[in-house]
Formats: C-alpha cells, sequence, structure tokens
C-alpha cells in the first residue's frame, strides 16, 4: 500500500498529483491549524479524485495524546495543560501531533511505502519514524523536482495552494516557525485568531508567574498586537528585518 504524508502545501500537493492514483494521503490533524485548512483540505480533496477518477483517499488523522491524568487531542490544549509552548528547541508539537500519529497508523500495517514530500532544493531527510515495515521514500527527490517545477505543475492542474499571507509555514495557528510578517498579517487578516494566540499566550505560564512566549524575540502578544494596530501605514521595516526563521519550517509534515 502507498501512502503519502499530506500537509496541504506544494510538495504534499505535487506528490498527491502525480503518484496519487490508488494511493491514501494522511493528513495528522494537530487539533490547532488554522481554520482556512480544514476548508482547503475539503477542496483539494474532491479535486484530486476528480483527477484520479476517484482512486485516491485522503484519510485525516486526529491525536489522542496523554497530558497528566487527561488525554488531549490538540495541541493547544497539551500546551494549557502542560504550560508547555513548542519552540525551535523543542518541536513537541511535531513529535507528538505528527510523527507519533503517523507511526500509530502506520505500525500495524503491512509493508508498505511512505512518501515524505521534499523537493530536489532540499538537502536534508526530515524528521519520521524509522518502523521496520515502512520504506520511506522521496519522490520528487528522485524525480528531480525541484519547488518552483512543483508549483509550476500545481498551477498547471489548478490546485495551486494560495494559503493566506499568514500561512507561508507551518499548520498550527500558533506555530512558533511562524515569521514576524505573518503574525502581523494575522492581525489584520485573521483578528479572531490572532486573539486565539494572545490568550493563549497569555495562559501559559509557570508558577512565578514567568512569561512565555510564542516566539522568543517578539515583544508580548497583546503589545504586538498594539503595534501593528496602531503602525498599520507606519514604516516597520526594521522592525521585521533579519527574521531567523524566514528560512525555516516546523517539519516535513507540517511544510507548506
Amino acid at each position: 500500500m502507498n501512502y503519502i504524508a499530506f500537509s496541504g502545501g506544494v510538495e504534499s500537493r505535487t506528490m498527491a498529483l502525480l503518484y496519487g492514483k490508488g494511493a491514501t494521503a494522511i493528513f495528522t490533524d494537530t487539533g490547532s491549524e488554522h481554520e482556512v485548512m480544514y476548508a482547503k483540505l475539503d477542496e483539494i480533496e474532491k479535486r484530486l479524485i476528480e483527477i484520479h477518477d476517484g482512486d485516491f483517499r485522503l484519510l485525516r488523522l486526529r491525536a489522542s495524546v496523554p497530558c497528566g491524568d487527561e488525554i488531549v487531542d490538540s495541541v493547544e490544549s497539551y500546551a494549557l495543560k502542560s504550560a508547555f509552548l513548542p519552540g525551535a528547541r523543542d518541536r513537541w508539537c511535531t513529535r507528538l501531533f505528527k510523527i507519533a500519529i503517523m507511526d500509530n497508523f502506520l505500525k500495524d500495517k503491512s509493508d508498505c511505502t511512505l512518501m515524505i514530500g521534499l523537493n530536489a532544493d532540499e538537502d536534508r531527510v526530515g524528521n519520521f519514524g524509522l518502523l521496520a515495515n515502512v520504506n520511506y521514500t522521496f519522490p520528487l527527490q528522485n524525480d528531480g523536482l525541484t519547488r518552483e517545477a512543483c508549483v509550476n505543475l500545481l498551477k498547471a492542474n489548478g490546485i495551486e495552494p494560495n494559503f493566506p499571507a499568514y500561512m507561508k509555514r507551518g499548520g498550527c495557528y500558533f506555530c512558533p516557525f511562524k515569521s514576524k510578517k505573518e503574525y502581523a498579517a494575522m492581525v489584520h487578516l485573521a483578528p479572531h485568531e490572532i486573539e486565539k494566540v494572545r490568550m493563549l499566550e497569555e495562559n501559559v505560564q509557570d508558577k512565578r508567574n514567568k512569561y512565555f512566549r510564542i516566539r522568543h524575540n517578539m515583544p508580548k502578544m497583546k503589545d504586538f498586537i498594539q503595534i501593528e494596530k496602531n503602525n498599520l501605514f507606519g514604516d516597520l521595516s526594521q522592525y521585521y528585518d533579519d527574521d531567523e526563521y524566514e528560512q525555516y519550517s516546523c517539519g516535513v509534515f507540517c511544510h507548506r
């Protein structure tokens, strides 16, 4: 059986387009995705089924993760329960809500193949499990398909992602790998979601009331939101310069 690690982004859509006939794409749902992601999943599933004459399946897996004496089904709930935000040094979100969920699904299957969406521009192997019954493959790299080539293929078939400006990378609405520019875009384009980010950041504190940040080099989200609102037409170019997360994403299962 062939499976595709599906994030909904450029590379995973390209894999589903080129190698998806007869395959099952797997979307591991963190329970904390942007609202627009769920709508776009329905759209791309319908289109890929049409492209493959019905011989395609998009499976959504929702996590159930132990956290203290409870079972939680979202990254947000885990962060609140554990008072621990994910970050660049500890990507527990990817490990617990992406990789482990994928592994738990595949471990009892017979020998199968999992296609990983790394393009020919990327010189890495990704962060995923190592199950004995799973053959991990990188078909885009093997076929020499760059990011640009993937985008062109998707455009030619009318299935390019076209995500909002605040979804350049990362799946969760409070992903630590979002850039300052993405969070700024959320202030203006998704105010209800940036308010959720603010509330989460304020509610995740330790007993000393020490403030934890969604991103360590940003102001408190409450202050950041106000800065953005007050400077809608101002020049904040210096404020956004040298964003160290600009070239990173949180993992191959979240890659946009």
